[in-house]
């Protein structure tokens, strides 16, 4: 029984992608993410946001109940984060990317991205083990704090204005 299990497990691991080789020059930079917007024809390159804004990268996934209420509450306030660079981004499927899109109305906000990392750039520089994962950079685009877990938006504004850099994330390098 205990070979049938190793051979099964060897399998499943064959199956699995290589992870990436990033060539990443400053591990500290917001790292170059494509995104496939919602109609799934549209890439957007992270590098054409608005320079000098903290942006906040925000990684959901499907039916997960925590990303939906912090999208939510981000929505709501939306006044209170209308100078930050918000990038809502999925590895999921196209499908979910556009239902999501469309549940909050994200389409709707000119500082809000939503897409699909198709590279899984984030999961890969990061190795985000769950969800909502949320990344913050600083107006020079140099990250400031990683969080696992919803935050209110509130506690994103003080992540933003008042908070230090971490040392534990901002000297760690991507995986």
């Amino acid at each position: 029984m205990r070979q049938l299990l190793f051979l099964f497990s060897l399998s499943i691991a064959g199956c699995m992608p290589a992870p990436k080789n990033l060539d990443i020059k400053d591990p500290k930079a917001l790292p170059p993410i494509t995104l496939f917007m919602a109609d799934t024809v549209t890439k957007y390159n992270i590098d054409s946001l608005p320079k000098g804004r903290p942006t906040l990268l925000v990684f959901y996934g499907r039916n997960c109940p925590y990303c939906d209420t912090m999208t939510e509450n981000i929505v709501k306030h939306i006044d209170t984060l209308k100078d930050v660079n918000v990038i809502t981004l999925s590895a999921g499927e196209f499908h979910y990317v556009d239902v999501y899109d469309k549940k909050f109305e994200l389409s709707r906000y000119p500082n809000i991205k939503n897409g699909l990392d198709y590279n899984n750039m984030l999961l890969a520089f990061y190795g985000a083990q769950g969800l909502p994962f949320v990344v913050f950079y600083d107006k020079d685009r140099q990250i400031k704090r990683a969080n696992l877990g919803p935050l209110s938006v509130d506690s994103i504004r003080y992540i933003i204005d008042k908070a230090p850099a971490s040392p534990i994330v901002a000297d760690k390098k991507p995986v």
